[in-house]
This record gives structure tokens, C-alpha cells and sequence, in this order.
């Protein structure tokens, strides 16, 4: 589906930090909030892992890199990309991980999702990367569907704690 949207990318700086935050908050809720998983458990891991220092620090990493999708002003979505010693997993090769990629709900299936998955192999491409890798929950079936869609394959697993319940991810990669 072509976008009525005109997407631009921008990288995040550090000055975007409280912007990353309120985007990054929101849509992890929005995605794995009840009922999907309960309230209490989507609020621990949001109080662990959504602060301001934790974004600063994510942000000062040179091995991640933080990009906005907007529209206009309005961010609409956002892209973390991990190399090297921020990856979240060993995964032998030349890779990179995309550790987050989230669109606001109200633009879910307006090719956002999908310019921010283009921006991300174009950054592969020019950091002459070898493989994408991700690691997205077993049960987001319309996430598994639009990665494969796009060519990804499941590699691997790995458990994702949220809050006190323990969850399967599929590591899937795309080859560059």
C-alpha cells in the first residue's frame, strides 16, 4: 500500500531524548499491553526499560542509532538499530539488529512500518552489512507475517521477560 503520507526520516539526537521516550513508551503499550500480556507486567517493564537516563544512554551508545519517521512534526514511528557490542544477542557474522521498530497506532498500515524497514537496509547496505537480524514476539503474528513478507526467515529463539512472564521470540535475518 503506497502511503497518502509524505515520511520523512530523521536520526534522533539527544535533545530528542524526551520525544524518544513519549513514542517509545506509547507505542510499546499500544503493542503489548493488555490484553495481550497484563497491565502489571507491561507496566514493570516500562518503568524498567522506558526512562530518561536509560534513552540517554541508549542515545550516547555509537553502536545504536535512533531514527524518527515524521510526518510533518509528528512523530509517527521510530527505528533502533544495534551494531557491534550493542546487539542484544551474539549472532556470528557481520549483523545488525533491529531492536525496535514501532508505529503509532492510528498510522499502522500506511507503509510507515515499511519506509522505516527500507531506511534500515539502506543503513546496512551502506555500512556494508552481511544480515539483518530481529527478534519479534511468537505470538505478533502480523509482525512475523510482514517480516517475512520483506524476506526475513526465523533463525533462531530466544526468551524476552516481561515483567514476571517469561516469552518466546523468533530471531528472524535477512540476508544483504
Amino acid at each position: 500500500m503506497i502511503s497518502p503520507y509524505t515520511v520523512k526520516i530523521k536520526k534522533v539526537e539527544p535533545g530528542d531524548n524526551q520525544k524518544l521516550l513519549k513514542i517509545g513508551y506509547q507505542t510499546f503499550y499500544n503493542a503489548f499491553g493488555p490484553p495481550a500480556n497484563t497491565e502489571e507486567n507491561i507496566q514493570s517493564y516500562l518503568k524498567e526499560n522506558f526512562t530518561l537516563e536509560i534513552i540517554d544512554r541508549e542515545l550516547a551508545n555509537p553502536d545504536s542509532e535512533f531514527y524518527f519517521a515524521l510526518i510533518q512534526t509528528d512523530v509517527v514511528g521510530y527505528l533502533k538499530v544495534n551494531f557491534a557490542s550493542a546487539q542484544t544477542e551474539k549472532v556470528e557474522g557481520r549483523g545488525l539488529e533491529i531492536e525496535r521498530i514501532y508505529v503509532v497506532r492510528e498510522y499502522q498500515g500506511k507503509n510507515i512500518g515499511q519506509t522505516l524497514l527500507d531506511t534500515c537496509i539502506d543503513i546496512a547496505q551502506n555500512k556494508e552489512i552481511d544480515f539483518i537480524w530481529l527478534g519479534v514476539w511468537n505470538q505478533n503474528l502480523a509482525a512475523i507475517r510482514f517480516y517475512e513478507r520483506n524476506g526475513f526467515k526465523i533463525f533462531d529463539q530466544h526468551q524476552f521477560i516481561l515483567g514476571t512472564e517469561e516469552q518466546t521470540d523468533l530471531m528472524m535475518k535477512l540476508e544483504i
